[in-house]
């Protein structure tokens, strides 16, 4: 492949970056011909960074970026300005403490950076709290200059958090942001008496914080969990708590997404994590039914 046929698909794969278009609008926006811009993106399906949908009969073409949660894209500067910020962590975080940050770390800072300067990067809340749609892999280069206002906020957060081991920075970050579900979660999960009544409390808090579409799975956990004790359905826990999360980090990127149909890149992958939380749920139940 030539220089200058590799320069043409990457500004292909850029501007899907921005948005799914069609054959004819990376036409127009890149001034090349139809047929060309067809090829183009046949290398980039074989590749396997776009994938192909027929929308209104018009096929459309979204990029996929294997690097980041769910494969979802992300707008071309807002990628150079996450792997700086990456670096700068990593680079502030082994100057003070001799150590990489953690992901966890990584993501926890670069979620209060985005909040504190307004920077509109694409940080939703996951499992385990705040996380970035471009994973931290420790490898990130400075693609572009930081202004000193973000140098001086990574350095100082990355003070106050990397300071902390990644259990006590979450539950930190929980209470920062008073996200009742994820301190009720908290709840749950260092939950050791044997008090049934102060179980169920928890569990109908939860019931009413989740979001709705996961209201009927999360009424079966609850259930299960009185039915069982939590000791039981403790070991299934983060199987049912994942896909209450895909859920929650697919709405809470909306700000940055739009119109953008987050559907097409994560509604498979949640519709799994439904099966799967809810034949543990119903595994445990009947062996529980069937030991009686």
């Amino acid at each position: 492949m030539s220089i200058k046929t590799q320069d043409a698909i990457d500004k292909v794969r850029f501007i899907l970056m921005n948005k799914p278009m069609s054959i004819s609008e990376i036409s127009f926006e890149l001034k090349i011909n139809w047929r060309t811009a067809e090829n183009y993106l046949e290398i980039l399906k074989r590749l396997d960074l776009v994938k192909e949908k027929e929308i209104k009969n018009t096929r459309t073409f979204f990029y996929k970026d294997k690097d980041n949660y769910f494969k979802l894209p992300i707008k071309w500067k807002d990628t150079k300005l996450i792997s700086s910020i990456y670096s700068k962590i990593k680079e502030t975080c082994l100057k003070l403490y001799g150590k990489e940050p953690t992901k966890t770390q990584a993501y926890k800072i670069i979620w209060k950076l985005n909040d504190n300067l307004n920077l509109g990067l694409p940080v939703g809340w996951y499992r385990y709290g705040p996380c970035c749609v471009q994973s931290y892999n420790g490898n990130e280069e400075m693609e572009t200059d930081l202004t000193k206002t973000q140098i001086k906020g990574i350095a100082d957060l990355t003070k106050e958090y990397c300071n902390m081991d990644n259990v006590e920075l979450q539950r930190k970050i929980y209470l920062d942001a008073k996200y009742q579900l994820y301190i009720k979660k908290e709840e749950l999960c260092m939950f050791s008496s044997s008090d049934k009544q102060d179980l169920n409390l928890i569990l109908m808090d939860i019931v009413k914080l989740v979001p709705q579409e996961t209201i009927e799975t999360t009424t079966d956990f609850a259930r299960a969990t009185l039915l069982l004790d939590w000791g039981k359905t403790k070991t299934i826990f983060d199987i049912f708590w994942k896909y209450i999360t895909m859920i929650i980090f697919k709405e809470s990127l909306r700000s940055y997404y739009g119109l953008f149909d987050l559907g097409e890149y994560m509604d498979e992958e949640i519709n799994m994590a439904k099966r799967e939380a809810q034949l543990e749920i119903m595994n445990l139940v009947q062996s529980h039914l069937k030991s009686k």
